[in-house]
This record gives structure tokens, sequence and C-alpha cells, in this order.
């Protein structure tokens, strides 16, 4: 973590689930995202957000909301191993 940068100045989850909604939705359930860009969407710290934005990505998943893609496939709530992307599940917000 930066050494100016305090765990009461970063985003909340609430603020980064809503960011990553808010994405999903502007994207439609044909197009994806990388985690990192709702991460980057803050700034220079964005990689200090990355295990907030995870678990956030996490919880909209399991949810329903959101759905795990991995080069093109659907892993749906499962998370795979290594980088993957985002996409709003059909009919949530489209």
């Amino acid at each position: 973590m930066m050494l100016d940068q305090s765990d009461e100045d970063l985003p909340t989850f609430a603020i980064l689930r809503q960011r990553a909604i808010s994405l999903a939705q502007q994207r439609g359930s044909e197009n994806t995202f990388c985690p990192s860009e709702v991460a980057r969407s803050f700034g220079s710290y964005w990689r200090d957000l990355m295990p907030r934005v995870h678990q956030v990505a996490q919880q909209l998943c399991c949810e329903g909301q959101l759905e795990y893609n991995k080069g093109g496939i659907s892993h749906g709530q499962n998370r795979p191993s290594g980088a993957y992307r985002l996409r709003l599940v059909p009919g949530n917000g489209n």
C-alpha cells in the first residue's frame, strides 16, 4: 500500500460494488470487463484496491448478478484460476 494511503481513504465495499455494477451495466451482458478497470477508475492507487475488488466480484457472482469469464468461457459463480473477466448476467440490468 502506498505510504500516504490509509485504509480509511480507500473506497468502501459498497462504493466498489456500485462501480462494478455500473460498469457491467454500461457494457451489457454481451461484453466483459476486467476487475482492474473498476480499481483503475479510482486513480493511481488502483493496485491497493484489487483485493477488495476481487471480494466484491466474488460477492456479485455468488448473488448471480455477474459471472466470471476466462478465455471467452463462462465460469458462472466459480472463479477461474489466474486472470479473469466479469460480465453482467443476462437479464440483470440490460
